[in-house]
């Protein structure tokens, strides 16, 4: 541990002490997800209590758990380190991202929970306390010469309460240490979403909603990242069309461009696809193709949208997880929530 500073007054500081020199500045710390996107995700909850100061949310949350604010931006801080960080190497994976910090946000009461008294688990994964020796010594082999171990015994599951050790501690598991529940074994951040399930809780069960929540508010701060960097005075120059002088048949070339991720289809009745192609060819023209929504492609969409993405079935109850019933059952929410849900950041993108 770092020793204590002294507390005398600088003139009672002996004159022949050598100087000591000041810490290096840190490194900045690379923003793969905003800390705005973690508050977004808690304010969906009106059951769960907020996990970052900032938050206008005031109900306790249930009794008997402890609450702490995992979303703030130390925590944020400490996520887009591991995100960004080349063990992981997820900053830039929109899809990678969505899926993980969804996971954490179900296993977690929406970042307000990181330990369930009945059963002695903590983490941002409930993980019970005959893995965390195991999962320490995981986060040992990724990134030596820190002593996880060692600080897991000492600290018990205020190890995991921890920012900097936390998001360390969920990325291990999914590296290495959901190897413990049969059929895993995998680097889950390459994994399916449903995958991913199986080796976090040992069975599937449906978390869409966690998913699309976190798909939202990925996408409402991408538009609005995009409308404060876009400029409101000028638009892009109209492009140009050179009139070939060969004789010479012309070519067709596949030319590479923002495209929406998905088609909007009679099943989308909140989608326009008019609009969404509009929205990603702006980006496109800015030199910014924004994420979640679009990707860079061909011109012509894909024909079917990607499962995933337009995964919004509500259910009427969640099985127990690994013996919270208290997420289970906060997690129950009517299929029209989740529609108006992505209803809203539609009407966010129509805004810009």
């Amino acid at each position: 541990p770092t020793p204590a500073p002294s507390t005398l007054p600088p003139t009672m500081i002996h004159p022949t002490s050598s100087p000591i020199s000041p810490s290096p500045s840190p490194s900045p710390v690379p923003e793969c997800v905003a800390q705005s996107v973690l508050s977004c995700i808690n304010d969906y909850s009106s059951y769960w209590p907020k996990c970052s100061p900032e938050q206008s949310k005031s109900n306790a949350g249930p009794g008997g758990y402890e609450f702490g604010q995992y979303c703030s931006l130390e925590w944020a801080d400490a996520l887009n380190r591991v995100l960004s960080d080349p063990v992981v190497d997820k900053c830039g994976d929109a899809e990678a991202t969505q899926k993980f910090l969804a996971q954490v946000a179900y296993e977690t009461g929406y970042y307000s929970t990181l330990y369930q008294p009945a059963d002695g688990g903590a983490g941002l994964i409930h993980m019970i306390p005959g893995n965390w020796q195991l999962n320490a010594h995981d986060m040992d082999k990724l990134w030596p010469g820190h002593d996880y171990s060692g600080k897991a015994t000492s600290m018990g599951k205020k190890f995991f309460q921890t920012a900097d050790y936390g998001w360390r501690s969920v990325a291990a598991w999914f590296k290495s240490t959901n190897r413990v529940i049969s059929g895993c074994g995998s680097d889950l951040f390459d994994q399916s979403y449903q995958t991913q399930t199986k080796c976090i809780l040992s069975r599937v069960v449906d978390r869409d909603e966690a998913y699309s929540v976190v798909g939202r508010c990925m996408a409402a701060a991408a538009t609005t990242s995009y409308a404060a960097t876009a400029s409101p005075t000028s638009a892009p120059s109209p492009a140009t069309t050179q009139v070939p002088t060969s004789t010479s048949a012309p070519t067709t070339t596949a030319v590479s461009a923002c495209v929406p991720v998905f088609e909007c289809g009679a099943d989308l009745s909140w989608c326009d696809n008019t609009k969404l192609v509009a929205f990603c060819s702006a980006g496109d023209a800015s030199g910014e193709c924004p994420p979640t929504w679009c990707r860079q492609g061909l011109a012509e969409p894909e024909p079917e949208p990607e499962p995933e993405v337009v995964a919004l079935q509500a259910t009427a109850g969640r099985p127990k997880s690994k013996g919270q019933s208290f997420l289970g059952m906060a997690l129950l929410q009517a299929g029209r929530v989740m529609e108006r849900a992505t209803e809203l950041a539609w009407e966010e993108l129509g805004e810009l």
